[in-house]
């Protein structure tokens, strides 16, 4: 896929409304959002961030880049040339929060965005998994929380082994991503909904199905790229089972949808040099991680971004745009690994 370019909408030459204060001096970034929740939401998780941090966090970036499609960022990095001064934002599980208000509000901007899906769930608008869990550990009394932790299996050797920092959901979360791949097992479907149905509540967040996608896609700056059928841990798959979660969901994509482009977003961010080399060879061109860094001047097998969460939202943007996490990395001699650690009881 040497030859892949940028669609012609995504032209540098095409007019830009807005003009960066300062350069950002790292090489640029590609921001990752999930969804944008209205401001007041009873939604529990971390990765869903208030349509006010959103425009905060969009304030903040402008400050020092632009916003350019993802394409052309990625072209732009694979060619070699300089991204000095251009961010990209992308949209992880294609949520369909993403429509309404903070639709109108990117139209607004004119803030190009890429809407990474899981085709699986795209299918019929399905809630994931851990939505619900996030809804459902504060509604529900600890002894409960864990009569239902025992009941899926979970060992207490991830209980016990499971870094604090991370929070009491870390156990559960790790859990089913080493045992199950990522994927909620079926036979535990009705324990999950059992919950649900005493606690009272079930999650409002859910996927976009394709038909309400296919309107998202429609927007000026739109793009939709890859993010598996079934968003599993793909280095725990078999080769021919990775691979074909990330062709089978390029091509319904492609089936559904215009503005696809060849880039993968690694799923929970996971991935080894062996799920980089068969992305390659499912024809994309780019895999984007969750490694949290800013871009580098020359192209590499993975391409890194910054997760943005309602924890560091705001407080903590400045500092990562300007790479200041990796130079006291530096400073101190620590060296970034190659891969992040594959979840187990201690990781």
């Amino acid at each position: 896929m040497t030859g892949w370019k940028a669609p012609s909408h995504t032209s540098r030459d095409s007019p830009r409304r807005f003009s960066p204060l300062h350069r950002l001096p790292t090489g640029g970034a590609i921001l990752c959002f999930h969804s944008i929740t209205p401001s007041r939401s009873d939604e529990h998780g971390d990765a869903h961030l208030s349509l006010d941090d959103f425009v905060s966090c969009v304030g903040i970036a402008r400050r020092w880049g632009e916003f350019v499609p993802l394409s052309e960022l990625i072209a732009r990095h694979r060619q070699g040339r300089s991204t000095s001064g251009l961010l990209a934002a992308t949209f992880d599980d294609g949520y369909a929060a993403l429509q309404g208000e903070f639709k109108r509000f990117v139209e607004r901007e004119r803030i190009p965005i890429a809407i990474f899906v899981v085709t699986g769930a795209a299918t019929s608008g399905k809630t994931y998994w851990w939505d619900r869990v996030d809804n459902l550990f504060p509604r529900t009394p600890g002894e409960r929380w864990r009569r239902f932790e025992e009941v899926c299996g979970v060992s207490d050797a991830y209980r016990a082994g499971q870094p604090r920092a991370y929070g009491p959901l870390r156990p559960l979360r790790q859990w089913i991503l080493a045992t199950y791949a990522g994927r909620w097992p079926r036979h535990l479907e009705d324990e999950l909904e059992r919950l649900e149905g005493e606690v009272g509540y079930k999650t409002r967040q859910r996927a976009m199905t394709f038909a309400e996608l296919s309107q998202i896609d429609k927007m000026p700056g739109v793009e939709i790229g890859v993010h598996t059928v079934s968003h599993p841990v793909l280095p725990l798959l078999a080769e021919a089972d990775l691979q074909k979660e990330i062709q089978d969901a390029h091509d319904a994509l492609r089936e559904h949808l215009e503005n696809t482009i060849p880039v993968l977003a690694v799923p929970f961010g996971l991935y080894d040099e062996r799920t980089l080399r068969l992305a390659a060879a499912a024809g994309m061109v780019a895999s984007l991680t969750l490694s949290g860094e800013t871009l580098g001047s020359t192209f590499q097998s993975s391409v890194p971004r910054m997760c943005i969460t309602k924890t560091d939202a705001r407080a903590k943007l400045n500092l990562r745009l300007l790479g200041v996490p990796s130079l006291l990395r530096a400073c101190v001699g620590r060296r970034p690994e190659p891969f992040p650690a594959l979840p187990s009881a201690t990781t």
